[in-house]
């Protein structure tokens, strides 16, 4: 007996984004937390941390930010209307990867420089973007908003158990 693929449902391509999303999420809280537990000596301050660090920092969270939503919008609104729903769930995934590292990039690199300096600027920075992290958690009904699925691919999307062929 030939073991067989489970066959991509609506429903599981969600329980797979969702998962993956809290996996690449739950990383960076964790190294926040232990990174928070492990600093002695935190300090706030603007003026004895390296400028560099208060320049780069912000700019690589912004960046990462921008970037990130920079490509998602143009790989979505890049995605033929003719392409079948798999297809269409495929790439938002794809995307959706690409998007959450480069946040999680950008939040590692600020608990990272916090370690370094002791400022908790730099995990107040991490923080925001956890959070921001946590609002790009994706549902059903932001996937159905964001690929603008219509007619048939929505019919298909809404059943949950249907394979995708």
């Amino acid at each position: 007996m030939k073991n067989q693929p489970t066959p991509i449902t609506p429903k599981r391509f969600l329980e797979n984004i969702s998962i993956l999303h809290m996996s690449l999420t739950i990383g960076p809280i964790v190294f926040a937390i232990i990174a928070f537990k492990e600093t002695e000596k935190k300090i706030i301050s603007l003026s004895e941390t390296d400028e560099l660090f208060l320049i780069v920092v912000p700019c690589f969270a912004l960046g990462g930010i921008l970037l990130g939503n920079f490509i998602f919008r143009q790989t979505i609104k890049n995605i033929p209307s003719a392409s079948s729903l798999r297809q269409k769930l495929i790439r938002f995934q794809t995307v959706s990867i690409v998007k959450y590292l480069l946040l999680e990039a950008a939040t590692l690199f600020s608990v990272i420089v916090f370690l370094q300096t002791r400022n908790l600027i730099f995990l107040v920075i991490s923080s925001m973007l956890i959070l921001y992290f946590l609002l790009l958690r994706p549902t059903k009904a932001k996937i159905e908003r964001i690929l603008d699925l219509r007619g048939s691919d929505r019919d298909r999307f809404n059943k949950l158990d249907q394979p995708l062929s």
